[in-house]
């Protein structure tokens, strides 16, 4: 009975660690987003220091870097907030409005929208919706993993200019819950 009920939690390990790496890897300039990094490390990925940085009122020790148009969303992600500064972040998010920064080693603002085509997973296009005559929502192509992991927390939105259809803004967060 404890060699069965040993094999049963050891596949069961497996199954969820097979699950854990299949989420969603998410990346912009190098770094994975749900990943933790230095401040330094920050600093070389998204090109020195942000020219704004705020400090989330309603979580301590979470941050908004701003670099121009782009925000990148850094979460707390230890026991004491400002015990080495702001090393240990957890990468949180984004909002990307210019081409200085890649998403998936190839995607940028400025592409065309047909480009995510070549980037594993799949899309679900949300085009624009008009009632009376004025936008009502939509114009973004939601990217994910799988099926399976479509709502696994993380959100990566690419949107698009209706006639051109090209990308003028990303945006990826994460749910923390």
């Amino acid at each position: 009975m404890k060699r069965i009920l040993s094999i049963f939690v050891y596949a069961l390990a497996i199954a969820f660690n097979s699950i854990a790496q299949e989420k969603a890897k998410v990346i912009v300039n190098g770094l994975q987003l749900c990943d933790t990094y230095t401040r330094t490390q920050m600093y070389e990925a998204l090109g020195g220091t942000p020219d704004k940085i705020e400090a989330e009122m309603e979580e301590p020790g979470s941050f908004w870097f701003y670099y121009g148009k782009d925000v990148f969303y850094w979460r707390y992600d230890g026991m004491d907030a400002y015990k080495d500064g702001i090393n240990n972040h957890c990468f949180g998010g984004c909002r990307l409005c210019t081409d200085r920064y890649v998403v998936f080693d190839s995607i940028r603002v400025g592409d065309p929208v047909s480009k995510l085509k070549t980037v594993p997973g799949m899309t679900k296009d949300h085009p624009r919706k008009y009632k009376d005559g004025k936008c009502v929502g939509g114009g973004y192509v939601e990217w994910y993993q799988s099926e399976e992991l479509r709502r696994d927390g993380i959100g990566v939105m690419f949107h698009y200019d209706e006639l051109t259809k090209i990308i003028n803004r990303i945006h990826i967060y994460v749910l923390f819950l």
